[in-house]
């Protein structure tokens, strides 16, 4: 071959490899996605929440948008209006757009394995937020608060304000809810409630007249996490085992939604809820007040603010190229997922000042402290 022919073989290779970079360049990025970028400003975090009915989620969603883009990112909220379904076609959309995070707050964890798949497939990093995804290796890591910790809290304050644990000898009626059969964290709530209250139950100083749930059974006692089923149930054992003048003494509300309703049926039945102990989670704002005049003994107070700070901090490290920080693992059916769990606060009327105003989370005018 002579030097000619040779040259311009060379010349045309040269030609079609740099066309090849080119093409890729163009072509390896999604919209929303940062690649390989380890810029926060090119990096779309996807936020799937499952739903706005309760106060929290629009309140979680919010915590982590501010923290996120004050850090440079690009955020994506998404509601799921309480669908499984919805849910999962919007984490899919977040994967196919190339959202480079995806934290998901499950509606049903045992559901979104498919769309995690996908995620993963498009190079996302998969946070789970305050609810584990179950039956899946395709969650990352999982942040959430003490679940029986929870559960714990929610027992002690029925304990001590009966004062059971100073050898009050009742026997004291009570009721038990359990929370929503599909969230996976309520049994685990319930489970720890129950470590406090099984053995006041064993000596007969509590007892239950519906009997529901006293065996530890969750299934017996699972409602779901709005006021009305709540309402419902409690109006349902209220008619068939507190008639006759007997007296209820506590209602274990697993969350603030749940107590809202529970108070509602007492009112509706003339019962005063100042005179049964009642417990929640969440320290919803529209009942903050009602801990405040004593209708609801107390509440458990997970910060969103720690939590968003939590998910961020994730973000960040791997965004860095450096692999998160965690205390424990969560066994979901498929894998020990890397976890990271903060610590619940009691509130009652005693520390709503201290805990929730002086934080700024609620005003004092709006606590009923003023």
């Amino acid at each position: 071959m002579n030097l000619k022919k040779i040259t311009r073989r060379v010349g045309l290779v040269a030609l079609a490899s740099a066309a090849v970079l080119a093409l890729a360049a163009c072509s390896g990025g999604r919209s929303g996605s940062s690649g390989s970028s380890s810029n926060p400003k090119d990096i779309t975090v996807g936020i799937s929440m499952p739903d706005k009915a309760l106060q929290r989620w629009p309140s979680a969603a919010a915590d982590l948008v501010k923290d996120l883009q004050k850090d440079g990112y690009k955020t994506d909220v998404q509601y799921a209006n309480s669908s499984t379904s919805t849910q999962s076609q919007q984490v899919q959309n977040m994967a196919n757009k190339g959202d480079k995070y995806i934290v998901i707050a499950a509606q049903d964890g045992t559901t979104l394995g498919p769309a995690v798949a996908d995620a993963k497939k498009n190079g996302a990093t998969v946070i789970a937020y305050d609810r584990l995804i179950m039956n899946t290796t395709d969650v990352d890591y999982y942040a959430t608060y003490n679940l029986q910790g929870v559960g714990k809290l929610q027992g002690q304050a029925i304990v001590q304000k009966l004062g059971l644990d100073k050898g009050a000898k009742g026997p004291f009626n009570i009721e038990l809810l359990g929370g929503d059969p599909t969230d996976n964290n309520a049994p685990q709530f319930f489970k720890g409630a129950m470590s406090v209250l099984e053995p006041y139950f064993k000596s007969g100083v509590l007892v239950s007249p519906s009997k529901k749930g006293v065996d530890g059974n969750f299934q017996q006692v699972a409602v779901p996490w709005t006021q009305q089923a709540a309402q419902t149930e409690m109006q349902t054992r209220l008619n068939s085992f507190y008639t006759g003048g007997k007296t209820l003494n506590a209602v274990l509300a697993p969350n603030d939604a749940q107590a809202f309703g529970v108070i509602s049926a007492l009112k509706a039945a003339g019962i005063d809820p100042s005179k049964v102990v009642i417990t929640g989670q969440d320290c919803e704002t529209q009942n903050v007040p009602l801990i405040v005049k004593g209708e609801q003994y107390m509440s458990v107070y997970k910060s969103d603010v720690n939590l968003a700070s939590t998910v961020t901090l994730i973000i960040s490290d791997v965004t860095k190229g450096k692999t998160p920080k965690t205390d424990s693992t969560s066994a979901n059916g498929k894998k020990s997922v890397p976890t990271i769990q903060l610590t619940p606060q009691m509130v009652t009327k005693d520390n709503v000042k201290s805990v929730l105003v002086d934080s700024g989370y609620i005003s004092a005018s709006a606590a009923g402290l003023n």
